[in-house]
């Protein structure tokens, strides 16, 4: 009777292998979880502050079209050649939900070019409109 001897070598029992050690897995389980907690402050932050140039943009494109609106009354009232800046004023600039009430004025020629003499009239709306941390100025004239 012969003896038969097998020699199991490296090789021989890495191809026999069907699965991953428990040491395998628990490495990777112990890097997964030290890459999460890594990552996680840095996604988070960056998350949060990716809607913030949303906003604002979105803020500003409501300031355009309001300021959009007021220039295109004032083009219709210079076409049917009935424009009175005080009564555009009146009626437009002053209704609508964005104006700066503070910012928004007439102004005489002195006041814009910086001289110390007084305009004779007020000829020269300054409209602001403004939005949270956004705002728009135009300039309106008779």
């Amino acid at each position: 009777m012969t003896l038969i001897v097998k020699h199991h070598t490296r090789a021989a029992r890495l191809q026999n292998r069907q699965g991953f050690t428990l040491i395998e897995i628990i490495v990777t389980l112990i890097l997964i979880s030290i890459t999460g907690v890594v990552m996680f402050p840095v996604l988070r932050t960056n998350l949060t502050k990716s809607a913030v140039p949303v906003i604002r943009l979105g803020s500003q494109y409501l300031l355009i079209q309001e300021m959009d609106r007021l220039t295109a009354r004032y083009r219709d009232e210079i076409q049917n050649d009935s424009l009175n800046i005080g009564n555009f004023k009146t009626t437009y600039v002053d209704v609508s939900p964005f104006v700066d009430a503070g910012n928004t004025a007439f102004l005489g020629i002195g006041q814009i070019t910086g001289n110390a003499y007084s305009s004779l009239s007020p000829n020269i709306l300054r409209v602001t409109l403004v939005d949270s941390d956004q705002r728009l100025v135009s300039y309106f004239t008779e």
